[in-house]
C-alpha cells in the first residue's frame, strides 16, 4: 500500500514539475524599478576623457532571489564608492538605496569647442541578470537632480531619465544564451545637459590670438621707408599666435576632429600671413618706385583685412 502511494505521489511530482518550470518561464523577466538623485558632477577633465559624479540610487522589487543593489554597475565607468546602504521592505516590495560616488569615462565631441555642449550620462545596468530574467523600469515621478547641483565651468540645462535594451555581441561565454553569440542588458540612463555660459571661455581661450592678429595688421599703417619695425610685426605675431596655438591643444585631449578653435586657428595663422605677404609687397611697389599704388594697397587692406576677417569668423560662429 506504502509503495502505491509513492508512486502515485511521485507521478504527480512529474506531471507537475515540467508545467511549473513552464510557467517560470512564461512568467517572463522580472521588472525591477530605478531611480537617481544626482547630488554633484565634478573632476569635469576633458583632456582625460573622464568626470566624476555623486548621486543617490535606489531599486524597488517583488519577490525574492534579486539583489539589484549588489549587482548593478556603472556602464562606461567604476564605482569609487558605496554608502549608507538601506535595505527594507515597503509593504509588498523590496526596497534598496545607497550613496554612490562614480569615475565615468566621456569621449567629448569637441567640434564646437570652445562653445561646445554635451550630455553627462550615468548608465547603470545589472552584471548579474540579462533581459530574459530581469529589466529596468525608470521611477520617473522620483528622479531629480539636486538644486544645489553646480558644474564649475558649465552651465546645466535639463535632465531625463530613460530605460533601454543594451546588446553586446558576446555571450561572455556563456552557452546559456540563445543564438549569435548576443546578449542584451537592461540599461538604466540618467542623462544631463551642459552647455557654455556664453563667450566668456571662447574670450579667454582665443584673447593671445585675436591681440597677435590686430598686431599684424598694424604693419599697414607703417610706411615702408621704415622696413625694420613693419617686417617684424608680422614675424612676432605668428610667434604669437604659435604660441596660443600650442597652449589650445595642450589642454584637449588627441583628436582627429577639426574642431572649432582649429579652424580658427587656420584662419588667424592665414591672416597673419597675408598680412606678411602684404608687407613683402608693399615694400617692393616702395622700392620700385610706386608709391602711389603701396599707399592705395596699404589704405586698402587697412579695411579689408578685419573685415574679412570678421565676415569668416561670424559664419564660422553659427555652423
Amino acid at each position: 500500500m506504502l509503495r502505491a502511494c509513492l508512486a502515485v505521489l511521485a507521478a504527480v511530482l512529474l506531471f507537475l514539475l515540467p508545467r511549473a518550470a513552464h510557467a517560470d518561464a512564461d512568467a517572463g523577466p522580472r521588472t525591477v524599478v530605478v531611480g537617481t538623485y544626482v547630488n554633484q558632477v565634478y573632476g569635469v577633465d576633458v583632456k582625460g576623457s573622464q568626470y566624476s559624479i555623486d548621486f543617490y540610487v535606489w531599486f524597488r522589487w517583488e519577490g525574492e532571489g534579486l539583489a539589484p543593489l549588489d549587482s548593478f554597475e556603472v556602464a562606461s565607468g567604476r564605482i569609487v564608492s558605496k554608502t549608507g546602504v538601506q535595505k527594507k521592505r515597503l509593504g509588498t516590495l523590496n526596497y534598496a538605496s545607497a550613496r554612490v560616488v562614480a569615475t565615468i569615462t566621456k569621449f567629448w565631441d569637441l567640434k564646437r569647442f570652445p562653445l561646445d555642449g554635451h550630455t553627462l550620462t550615468l548608465d547603470l545596468e545589472d552584471a548579474e541578470h540579462d533581459t530574459r530574467t530581469m529589466i529596468y523600469e525608470s521611477d520617473r515621478d522620483n528622479v531629480a537632480l539636486s538644486p544645489d547641483l553646480q558644474v564649475p565651468g558649465w552651465v546645466v540645462r535639463g535632465s531625463s531619465a530613460s530605460v533601454e535594451r543594451h546588446l553586446y555581441r558576446t555571450n561572455y561565454g556563456d552557452t546559456s544564451f540563445p543564438t549569435n553569440s548576443e546578449s542584451h542588458y537592461a540599461r538604466y540612463r540618467f542623462a544631463i545637459e551642459v552647455v557654455r555660459p556664453g563667450y566668456g571661455r571662447f574670450l579667454k581661450v582665443f584673447f593671445g590670438l585675436f591681440i597677435a592678429v590686430v598686431v599684424s595688421w598694424s604693419a599697414f599703417r607703417v610706411v615702408p621707408r621704415d622696413s625694420p619695425p613693419r617686417v617684424p610685426l608680422g614675424v612676432g605675431a605668428t610667434f604669437a599666435a604659435s604660441a596660443v596655438t600650442v597652449t589650445i591643444h595642450y589642454s584637449l585631449p588627441d583628436t582627429n576632429a577639426v574642431t572649432l578653435a582649429d579652424k580658427l586657428i587656420m584662419l588667424s595663422l592665414g591672416m597673419i600671413v597675408l598680412s606678411v605677404v602684404q608687407t613683402i609687397v608693399a615694400l617692393a611697389l616702395f622700392a620700385g618706385k610706386r608709391e602711389v599704388q603701396q599707399q592705395r594697397l596699404d589704405r586698402a587692406c587697412r579695411w579689408l583685412f578685419p573685415l574679412g576677417y570678421v565676415v569668416v569668423l561670424a559664419a564660422m560662429l553659427r555652423v
